[in-house]
């Protein structure tokens, strides 16, 4: 059998080196269900998933951003994209050297790097701590700027997942061009 219960099921979010029992977005762990299975003799397996930061749209400078238009028609794994499927643009920009320091000199308050936890993940999509340390001869990688809905005034920052603490990520999000706020 398998359930997916995305990061659900006993569920832990990472702040630096704190932890707390959530799931996505400030959302409750699925506790119960956890326990009922494991109280059956399932095993559980733990994947660890990075997500990148939220940002609020209005301070993107998006003028300083390379635009990345929809394809029309939209593409899908299905075949059938939905009415809104990759209507709106993205953006592209990229890490900076002060992105890159900012990381290595605090590596330690990472949870992966600290050994607080152990990660495997269902396939290699690196935090932009492993990019950095793992790809050292890379000046900069790539980011996207994408819409997190058509009607929301976040957008996500793919290719920015980390576990280091909040105040940090906010500085190292404005050190790449078109993010420095306004």
């Amino acid at each position: 059998m398998v359930v997916a219960g995305g990061t659900f099921l006993s569920g832990v979010v990472w702040y630096g080196r704190k932890s707390r029992p959530a799931g996505r977005q400030g959302e409750p762990p699925a506790r119960f269900l956890s326990q009922s299975l494991k109280a059956v003799g399932h095993t559980l397996r733990r994947f660890k998933t990075g997500t990148p930061p939220r940002i609020r749209a209005d301070s993107v400078a998006f003028s300083e951003l390379e635009v990345v238009p929809p394809e029309v028609p939209p593409g899908s794994f299905t075949g059938n994209p939905g009415p809104h499927a990759a209507r709106l643009p993205t953006w592209q920009t990229r890490t900076t050297a002060r992105t890159h320091r900012l990381i290595l000199d605090n590596l330690h308050l990472s949870p992966l790097y600290a050994g607080d936890i152990e990660g495997i993940g269902p396939r290699y999509c690196p935090s932009i701590e492993d990019k950095v340390v793992r790809f050292a001869d890379k000046e900069s990688h790539l980011l996207f700027v994408e819409p997190d809905g058509l009607s929301t005034s976040e957008v996500y920052l793919q290719g920015f997942s980390s576990s280091l603490p909040p105040e940090l990520q906010e500085e190292m999000v404005r050190s790449s061009p078109g993010l420095s706020g306004r």
